[in-house]
């Protein structure tokens, strides 16, 4: 199952529910979510950094109870809203988490919240920002987190998660060769392939024997050096070309590299096509 097909299973799940779904690693950090960003609420909350982290403690211990248990564990966060969290797995090994929730079950609860967060923050003034987090009873909560523990089960059937490094490190190799001219970040490849930072950085390290890092960069000099040798393009385009952010650090991690500047190499090139006629 590929991202596409996750953010399909997610975006459904919403449509029912209206809730915020998400999909973490086992390092707990989120891979997906549908939508992408969080509840106004949420984000205010998480603009706090010493708030921000505890929700992610909150968040961390209710996976671990998850896992004790091996099913979907419903729980009320900090600030009284109603969450749950169930495992995944991929033949049987933890792969991963699925979270929805972020929902009140009554006005007090919002209300709740609300008086929390302003004495928090001054900043926090929009006066109806808490009733933009869903409401919805306490029956129907119930529902929807079954529905949500099927949906659970569907993934870890379809192992959604890769189990295995190897699958998703290939994966995310595939992603940065097909993506050499745009700028790359590490967070666009865990979103791509479906795996957290940690997971891709150890992973892809255990694989290859080098960083993501260190392989984005040696593509890039590889093409860059069919482009001097092949083309007769600039410099400073075929540094554009490769995905340098310009000529200058281009000619600098070249230089670095290959112990010659990206004119000498076209250079060296050249005289040794010559000299071959």
């Amino acid at each position: 199952m590929n991202r596409e097909e996750i953010i399909t299973v997610l975006s459904e799940l919403h449509k029912i529910t209206g809730f915020r779904i998400s999909l973490h690693g086992t390092d707990f950090e989120e891979i997906a979510a549908y939508p992408d960003s969080p509840l106004p609420f949420c984000a205010a909350v998480n603009s706090i950094k010493s708030e921000h982290e505890r929700c992610l403690e909150c968040d961390r211990i209710a996976c671990r109870r998850a896992v004790e248990t091996k099913k979907t564990h419903v729980y009320r966060c900090r600030y009284g809203l109603t969450e749950a969290v169930s495992p995944l797995y991929n033949f049987g090994i933890l792969t991963g988490f699925l979270m929805m929730g972020q929902v009140a079950e009554c006005d007090e609860d919002r209300a709740r919240a609300d008086k929390m967060l302003h004495r928090l923050t001054d900043s926090y003034t929009e006066e109806n920002f808490s009733e933009k987090i869903p409401l919805v009873g306490g029956e129907i909560v119930s529902s929807y987190f079954r529905i949500m523990t099927i949906c659970a089960q569907y993934l870890t059937l379809s192992n959604a998660m890769h189990g295995r490094r190897a699958s998703f490190a290939e994966d995310a190799m595939k992603y940065i060769r097909d993506n050499l001219t745009k700028k790359i970040t590490v967070a666009d490849i865990c979103r791509a392939v479906g795996c957290s930072k940690s997971t891709l950085l150890v992973g892809f390290k255990k694989s290859f024997g080098i960083t993501v890092g260190d392989y984005i960069t040696e593509q890039r000099l590889k093409a860059a050096e069919e482009l001097l040798c092949g083309s007769e393009r600039s410099i400073n385009e075929i540094a554009l070309d490769t995905g340098f952010s310009d000529q200058s650090y281009f000619s600098k991690v070249f230089s670095q590299s290959r112990g010659m500047s990206p004119k000498e190499f076209r250079i060296k090139n050249t005289e040794e096509k010559i000299s071959k006629l």
